[in-house]
């Protein structure tokens, strides 16, 4: 009931709403002297999409279904039953299999033309082939609804009897003290608002009266910038007018310059002309002078003097520098010019040898000659010269050869020795290897020590004492011959005397093993006995009457044990570790080559003891290595 009234409601705001569109629309009706037709379509064309869209949202939102697989056109009719369809995860009998495979890939084939000629926004996808017909699958019929009683159905004037009469509530202490608090807590906390509003008050005339103060410094700011501004306006034109008379002073002072530089370049240019006539003059005096013969310039020592002056001054190649013009544009000095002048005021007439210039062409033509004469003497020396460089390039591309073959012997040289010295360190590291694993395996190796001990046994019980240290070939071959010296003598002894000797020999072989047995069982009987008298005469255990105290004071020290002193190592250890081993007396401990020197043990007093008497030594069960395995 409440949601049909509540519908009601929302259709009737709708009304309202779209009457006041319309109203809002048909009032543009009143503009006077406008052309409202274009406007009065556009107005009812948006009304119509208006009440498009209530509708639409007044159907969504009174729409009954609950769940989005609700559909009003989905029934009973032509809804999927997938129940009396085939499943498709069951797998068809073999004769069947083929024909359903074929038909697959028909269908296949079929929609894959039908998508092809689909447009590309219009082709399936797997969610579109999914959601396709979702809603015939999942139909669920709506149970039906029985009506529903009220208290009106059975009776009819139940609200008119209880009218008028409410029933009084009673009344709750925990409702009123939660009242209470609720309001105790508004109020504190209308407390604490009021005094965040007078705090941001007092916040905002703080801030007021910064903002007074900074006003009143920026107006004092603005009055010393203005006065600032007239002070630099007042002194800028100051300066302004004496850039004036300074500019008009230095136009005066630069027409004054040019008619300076105008005198100035011209007194630089006839002095420039003289000074080139002067040098173009000193020029052809020098040359005239070196190119007299000796006897004149012998003759005149003063202009010879100076010509040797030049000399040294310049090249041979050069002679005439001093007075050839600078190729650089030095400018010349006051210093220069005085010079000059003075030369040419003190200078003499000088004397000139050539008289005519008939000589001078003389002197050249001679010089021409001297030329010719030098070029055919050269033209001489060029055959032998070009030999003498043929024979030196012959000899150096020898010598390049010989340097060559040289260097490639020495690499050679090189490599070989680099070559033997890999190869003796490879064979130094390999024998090394050799006498340290499989040599050293070989000699010191238990079985090999083992063997030894046993052929050395043999050959002293059956050839001779082995007093001269014989090895191991020696005494094996020693035992061979004496073992075949033993076989030719027992071929002349008759059968029947091997047969007896040998029974007696398995006789008395199985008398030692008895005796060993019965000797092994009487040491474990001892050692059970033993145990059992030490367990018996032990004190009984007693258990503590409480727990054992703490100390409370600090712990004494307690004394320090003693340190047994080593056993020193016996002459039969010291060979062994000497011989076949790499112990060193002053670095190494014997105990890492598996000899114990910590205490002097009883089997070891019992062994010595036995040695001094002359007896046979004896195998102690418990004895170490050393004293078993006999002399190495």
């Amino acid at each position: 009931m409440e949601r049909a009234a509540e519908a009601q409601t929302s259709e009737s705001e709708m009304v309202e709403q779209l009457q006041a569109l319309y109203e809002s629309t048909s009032s543009l009706e009143q503009v006077p002297d406008f052309d409202h037709t274009d406007i009065e379509e556009q107005a009812k064309r948006r009304f119509r999409q208006r009440a498009r869209h209530f509708s639409q949202q007044k159907e969504i939102f009174f729409d009954k279904r609950k769940y989005f697989t609700d559909n009003p056109r989905i029934n009973d009719e032509n809804c999927r039953n997938l129940q009396n369809e085939p499943s498709w995860y069951g797998y068809s009998k073999d004769m069947e299999q083929f024909a359903q495979n074929i038909m697959i890939k028909a269908w296949r084939n079929d929609v894959r033309i039908k998508e092809l000629a689909m447009k590309c926004q219009d082709k399936p996808s797997y969610q579109g082939r999914f959601r396709l017909d979702m809603a015939n699958r999942l139909y669920v019929k709506e149970p039906e609804h029985l009506p529903m009683k009220t208290v009106l159905d059975v009776d009819s004037k139940y609200f008119n009897t209880i009218e008028g009469r409410p029933n009084p509530e009673r009344f709750n202490l925990r409702e009123y003290i939660d009242t209470v608090r609720e309001t105790l807590r508004i109020k504190i906390a209308i407390g604490y608002r009021d005094d965040d509003i007078m705090l941001i008050d007092e916040n905002l005339m703080m801030e007021q009266k910064m903002i007074n103060i900074i006003s009143a410094n920026y107006q004092n700011y603005v009055n010393a910038f203005e006065e600032f501004l007239f002070k630099d306006h007042h002194n800028s034109m100051i300066i302004l007018e004496e850039c004036e008379e300074t500019s008009a002073l230095a136009i005066e002072r630069y027409e004054e310059y040019k008619m300076a530089a105008k005198k100035y370049s011209a007194m630089k240019s006839a002095l420039y002309f003289s000074e080139e006539k002067w040098r173009d003059s000193k020029m052809y005096q020098e040359f005239l002078f070196n190119m007299s013969p000796v006897r004149f310039r012998l003759a005149h020592p003063k202009q010879s003097k100076d010509v040797d002056t030049i000399a040294e001054d310049v090249l041979d190649d050069d002679i005439f520098a001093k007075y050839r013009v600078a190729l650089d544009d030095v400018e010349l000095t006051l210093g220069d010019i005085k010079k000059i002048s003075d030369e040419c005021q003190n200078a003499a007439d000088a004397d000139i040898y050539f008289k005519e210039p008939g000589e001078l062409v003389e002197v050249f033509r001679y010089m021409e000659l001297q030329n010719l004469n030098n070029l055919l003497y050269c033209e001489e020396l060029a055959a032998p010269l070009e030999s003498v460089k043929n024979n030196m390039a012959q000899a150096e591309k020898m010598f390049d050869k010989e340097i060559a073959s040289l260097s490639e012997i020495i690499g050679r040289l090189e490599f070989g020795i680099m070559w033997e010295e890999e190869r003796a360190k490879y064979l130094e590291e390999f024998a090394k290897k050799l006498i340290n694993e499989e040599l050293k395996q070989l000699v010191v190796d238990e079985n090999v020590l083992n063997l030894y001990v046993f052929v050395e046994d043999c050959f002293e019980t059956r050839v001779a004492p082995n007093d001269a240290n014989l090895t191991m070939l020696e005494m094996i071959s020693g035992i061979s011959k004496k073992y075949g010296d033993e076989l030719l003598a027992m071929e002349k002894v008759p059968k029947e005397i091997i047969s007896v000797l040998g029974e007696s020999c398995v006789q008395e072989n199985m008398a030692t093993m008895r005796l060993a047995e019965k000797a092994a069982k009487q040491v474990a009987e001892l050692q059970r006995l033993t145990a059992s008298l030490i367990k018996t005469f032990a004190p009984p255990y007693q258990k503590p009457p409480c727990k054992e105290p703490k100390n409370r004071s600090p712990v004494k020290k307690p004394p320090a044990l003693k340190k047994v002193p080593s056993r020193k190592l016996t002459p039969e250890e010291e060979e062994y570790l000497e011989y076949f081993t790499d112990f060193c007396k002053f670095t190494d401990n014997p105990k890492d080559f598996g000899i114990d020197t910590s205490v002097m043990r009883k089997l070891n007093r019992y062994q010595v003891k036995g040695r001094e008497e002359g007896s046979e030594e004896r195998i102690v069960f418990g004895a170490p290595k050393s004293a078993k395995s006999g002399k190495k």
